[in-house]
């Protein structure tokens, strides 16, 4: 089955990510010492200044406007690539039974029940807690929150499922789910120890339940 998650997609966004985050910073302070060594001399003064001054904006812009929008796109991408790859892995489970329900048919008679739990953590772009930043001040639906939230349930029981299914079940049954919230401490950078500096980094869902053979 193919992987729903850690993709050739979201492998490259992340590296990309990486590589603006750490080399155009450097990028941004060495090419225009670059240009002004090799320039000195060469050029009026006026002249290097400007060159160095218009490469240093360039580097700048690069990123403080660039490199955020490319972040933005990333994580777009990467959510919905990650819709279709679970769209097509629920599609390939469409033969594996699962409820909530506590109590079996009547008809039914399980064989080689055991529990089978799964659970995945999805982490919260900048993207959504900005967002998220305005919708606190107004209240209301956030939808960018229940996406989140989608994706880690959906992929959960994904997971749940695969893992029953090589097991040799074909239901799953008594279905249950937990959430919880991964937050980041920011303490350390001198706000103490309390909830105004800690953000939400990620989400946590977990889902479990009894998996068994039944025969159609």
């Amino acid at each position: 089955m193919k992987p729903t998650m850690n993709t050739r997609v979201e492998k490259f966004a992340f590296g990309m990510a990486i590589f603006f985050m750490i080399f155009l910073p450097i990028l941004w302070v060495f090419v225009p010492v670059t240009l002004a060594i090799l320039l000195n001399g060469r050029v009026d003064q006026e002249q290097v200044d400007w060159v160095v001054g218009t490469v240093a904006l360039m580097f700048f812009f690069g990123s403080a406007v660039f490199f955020p929008l490319m972040c933005i796109a990333c994580s777009i991408w990467i959510e919905s690539s990650h819709f279709k790859a679970l769209t097509e892995a629920e599609q390939e489970l469409s033969d594996m039974i699962l409820s909530d329900l506590k109590t079996l048919p009547p008809n039914w008679h399980p064989n080689g029940a055991i529990f089978v739990c799964e659970n995945v953590v999805i982490a919260n772009d900048y993207f959504k807690s900005f967002l998220w930043f305005f919708r606190k001040i107004i209240g209301g639906r956030s939808r960018s929150f229940e996406r989140l939230i989608e994706r880690g349930r959906r992929e959960a029981t994904v997971r749940l499922l695969r893992k029953a299914k090589e097991c040799g079940s074909n239901v799953v049954w008594n279905v249950r789910y937990e959430t919880s919230i991964v937050r980041t401490d920011y303490s350390w950078a001198g706000g103490g120890n309390n909830n105004n500096t800690k953000s939400m980094a990620g989400v946590e869902i977990m889902a479990y339940g009894t998996a068994f053979f039944v025969k159609s």
